[in-house]
């Protein structure tokens, strides 16, 4: 009799220290499968012959090159889900002279900056930024109505303000600001300043109130 009462005290004991059950049966859902994670498109490969500037932003990068076909200027982003290229024309004083080309990605979408030489100095003759509306590539000249150029031992050096690329709650900008040292603490011309505003699809700009001023943040882009 002592022995059948050990077999039930240890039959007991095994019962409690046995895991329980997670069997469908008992009312417990499955594990759900995890889908794999999709593999990123590729980035597509240059097929240009000649790129005039090629910068870092959204997944694969951008490259400005010129449209043969359209006789223009072509921006390419290289991600390949991401349909069309902009295109559109370079600025005038680019077409005679090779212009130096830069390029950023901002929160308002990729810039590019295009520098013209002069034909009789190391300075240049024209700065102007290209900016991306409805679908167009856009240039719109930084320099103009920013006064006579400044001589500095007689060298032309470009005028002493010009409007310079700022974002303004996502939104691209010009704003005024003095390009030489000699300029800071002065007004800029009356007439560079109605220039001043967010920048539409024609170039064009609207006028932003103070409130909105003090939130924009310029483009790190090297503009001289």
């Amino acid at each position: 009799m002592a022995v059948r009462h050990r077999s039930i005290a240890f039959g007991l004991t095994l019962a409690a220290c046995s895991p329980p059950s997670t069997t469908q049966e008992e009312g417990k859902a499955a594990p759900r499968a995890v889908e794999p994670t999709p593999e990123p498109a590729a980035c597509l490969e240059s097929g240009a012959s000649e790129i005039w500037t090629s910068f870092e932003g959204g997944r694969c990068g951008f490259e400005l090159r010129e449209d043969e076909e359209a006789g223009g200027l072509l921006l390419d982003d290289l991600s390949a889900e991401v349909p069309g290229s902009p295109a559109g024309e370079a600025p005038e004083a680019c077409r005679d002279r090779t212009c130096v080309y830069e390029g950023i990605a901002t929160v308002a979408g990729p810039l590019v900056l295009a520098v013209a030489p002069s034909s009789d100095s190391g300075m240049p003759s024209g700065v102007f930024l290209g900016y991306v509306a409805e679908g167009r590539l856009v240039f719109v000249d930084l320099w103009e109505d920013a006064g006579d150029p400044v001589q500095t031992d007689y060298t032309r050096v470009g005028p002493a303000h010009a409007l310079a690329p700022f974002v303004c709650e996502d939104k691209l900008a010009v704003l005024a600001v003095p390009r030489l040292e000699a300029a800071r603490g002065l007004e800029p011309p009356q007439r560079l300043q109605a220039r001043e505003g967010r920048l539409d699809a024609a170039g064009s700009s609207t006028a932003l109130a103070p409130e909105a001023r003090a939130g924009c943040e310029a483009v790190a882009l090297p503009v001289p």
